[in-house]
């Protein structure tokens, strides 16, 4: 371990540190370099699956730790553990929605990759892997207002949401980013990656949208990366701590974090990240 090693780093993805159009962490390689040779958790933390997570972990190699799901499912080592609802209650709302609304509804756990492809322009093994949910579930389906309101309804009963993101409406639970990554930072303890030296692990978190804001109100440093197609860049929360890094997706991800542990370690003291 390191002096540093009671940092813990945790990232969206998608648009944070991956490029909203090319997927592509490359210009984060430097900052990613730096945060492994000082011994730094790197936590993955994202609306993605385990296995979608796991996938790309397995060729980058980037990552200590996953949080898929938006916080309903982590997984460190073999260990794996869902704070979100069970499957069971996610099959049993998505069942009783079905019986009560005119329209066909099909769903990610429930359709083959070939429907989720169609459906989403993924890759056969893609669809696959983001098929394999635990505690959430997006529904294909063509709703009115009215089947909204009536899923809606039901998924209440069940103490779950239906979620309306970009494309989909998704069954989920009342889980969120920033209550796993405060469980992720205990298992780190419990399971020796965090400094043992009696430091109070500290948390850094990289996001670019509402659905990080839990996770950047958490952190002792949040790091907000502007959304790439955005024409301003309005704060996620409302805390003089936070950094607004200058640049969108893996640029600015690289300049913040780079400019952060400037800080940290006292390497540099002409920081260019801008506080918000």
């Amino acid at each position: 371990m390191t002096e540093h090693s009671h940092y813990v780093i945790f990232t969206d993805l998608d648009g944070t540190l991956l490029d909203h159009d090319t997927y592509s962490w490359a210009p984060a390689a430097p900052a990613i370099a730096r945060v492994k040779k000082l011994g730094i958790p790197l936590i993955a933390i994202s609306s993605k699956t385990l296995a979608e997570l796991s996938h790309i972990n397995a060729k980058d190699h980037l990552f200590d730790g996953l949080i898929g799901e938006n916080g309903g499912v982590i997984r460190l080592g073999d260990q794996t553990e869902q704070p979100g609802p069970a499957t069971e209650t996610i099959d049993a709302a998505r069942g009783a929605i079905r019986a009560a609304v005119a329209v066909p509804v099909q769903s990610f756990r429930t359709s083959s990759p070939d429907i989720i492809a169609d459906a989403t322009g993924l890759a056969i093994d893609d669809a696959a892997r983001a098929g394999d949910r635990f505690c959430s579930d997006p529904l294909i389906w063509q709703p009115d207002d009215a089947d909204v309101a009536t899923a809606r309804t039901i998924a209440e009963t069940f103490g779950l949401k239906l979620v309306k993101g970009g494309r989909f409406h998704t069954l989920c639970g009342p889980t969120d980013k920033g209550a796993a990554m405060a469980r992720m930072v205990e298992l780190l303890g419990q399971n020796g990656v965090l400094s043992s030296t009696g430091l109070t692990p500290r948390t850094i978190a990289l996001g670019d949208s509402a659905n990080d804001a839990t996770m950047l109100a958490a952190a002792d440093f949040p790091i907000q990366i502007p959304q790439k197609h955005a024409s301003v860049t309005t704060a996620l929360i409302k805390d003089q701590k936070l950094i607004i890094a200058p640049e969108p997706g893996p640029s600015g991800w690289n300049a913040g974090v780079n400019a952060l542990l400037d800080q940290l370690t006292n390497t540099n003291n002409k920081s260019e990240v801008l506080h918000g």
